[in-house]
């Protein structure tokens, strides 16, 4: 069973569970981190404002399809119990804030006293904790049993020097960029990018000033990864032109050749879609990978075909040599990467759900590219080498 087929069967579960709000989730990449795609937080100067704000959040999203379960971290109506000390009975006693804290620490939550070196066993070393024992200590009113000891070696309630009353408060406080937080975690079926747009609407509707919404995890790679994919394909485009341009000495057969990196990217595009996959962080990774893959294809047509031209054959005798000659490599070549990535996209192996998309969208742009190329570039040489050889006639005569 895999991970996500786990998590499935784990859901319909859990949600069978009344009163229960659970969140099965993949394993991070990052240890100690949480693993869901849509990560955010609310930030701002006064806590109750940002809690009110975090539930807003999380019941918008929550009713929106394809969103999935919102899970926020900031709770503060979590039942507690506040101790008040008196202070002057306590001193009157020679008892302290200290040893009234110590006590109630040691008997509720335990301390460690000491360790145990099994040496001669596993050479493993244990701690020695010491706590109240399990069950005397179950309303708040079992607080009354703890007594401490004087400084005149009387001993001492608990509840002569201490009160207790039971509040509400946070079961944790979230801090980001030096301001309160509240972080939204979720799973959107829908692609992440249209879930990301659908938070910043709705923190446009709901968000007061000096209020802010960040995003992290992800959602913030996303962010970055579009804003820098541009300039990724340009540059990658650039110094393929100028390898080409170098290699072939021409300015004009590099642009014949990069015919294929257009429809690679149609072809890697529809793959995902087929698939049900989005365009994500490591699909945008694939796609700048076709851009160096796919020329392949077309620098050893181009470069057979000018060799016979060279030969003193015309443009098009060359290319209806060349194509047949280099229909084999061509699709050795191709299938050679398709095959090699077709266990990733279909799932098998570790690391398959962030390969998988990576797979999908090279595939489909070899397959694509490969297919159009073979029909594609011949045709623009064609028409491009013999307008140049009319022109260079017509400018010479």
């Amino acid at each position: 069973m895999s991970q996500q087929d786990l998590i499935k069967a784990m859901r319909v579960e859990l949600d069978q569970i009344p009163g229960v709000r659970a969140f099965p989730v993949p394993v991070a990449i990052v240890g100690g981190q949480r693993s869901e795609k849509l990560q955010l937080n609310i930030t701002g100067p006064n806590l109750e404002q940002v809690a009110q704000l975090g539930k807003t959040m999380q019941r918008m999203l929550g009713d929106t399809p394809g969103m999935g379960k919102v899970d926020l971290d900031l709770d503060l109506d979590l039942p507690q119990l506040t101790m008040q000390i008196d202070r002057v009975r306590a001193a009157s006693l020679g008892l302290s804030a200290t040893d009234l804290a110590t006590a109630l620490n040691l008997y509720t939550g335990g301390i460690d006293v000491a360790s145990f070196n099994d040496e001669p066993g596993d050479g493993q070393r244990y701690d020695i904790r010491l706590k109240a024992k399990e069950g005397s200590l179950s309303t708040p009113d079992d607080l009354k049993k703890i007594y401490l000891r004087s400084n005149s070696g009387e001993l001492v309630r608990l509840d002569s020097v201490a009160s207790f009353k039971q509040t509400l408060g946070a079961a944790l406080i979230g801090r980001f960029d030096l301001q309160y937080a509240a972080s939204l975690y979720s799973n959107p079926s829908m692609p992440l990018g249209d879930a990301i747009q659908l938070v910043r609407d709705s923190a446009q509707e709901i968000l007061p000033p000096g209020y802010r919404l960040n995003l992290i995890g992800q959602a913030e790679e996303l962010q970055k990864t579009s804003k820098n994919m541009m300039f990724a394909f340009s540059l990658a485009l650039l110094l393929l032109y100028m390898v080409l341009a170098s290699q072939f000495n021409s300015f004009l057969q590099p642009l014949i050749i990069m015919l294929a990196q257009p429809l690679a990217i149609i072809g890697g595009v529809f793959a995902l879609w087929l698939t049900g996959n989005s365009l994500n962080i490591f699909s945008m990774i694939g796609l700048v990978l076709l851009i160096g893959l796919v020329a392949k294809n077309s620098i050893l047509l181009i470069d057979l075909t000018n060799q016979l031209r060279e030969e003193g054959k015309s443009v098009d005798q060359a290319l209806s040599e060349a194509c047949p000659i280099r229909l084999r490599p061509v699709l050795m070549t191709s299938l050679t990467i398709i095959l090699a990535l077709l266990p990733a996209a279909l799932g098998l192996g570790a690391g398959a759900e962030t390969n998988g998309p990576l797979s999908i969208a090279v595939i489909g742009g070899m397959i694509s590219s490969t297919l159009l190329t073979l029909v594609v570039v011949p045709a623009a040489y064609s028409l491009v080498m013999n307008a140049r050889l009319r022109k260079t006639q017509a400018a010479a005569a």
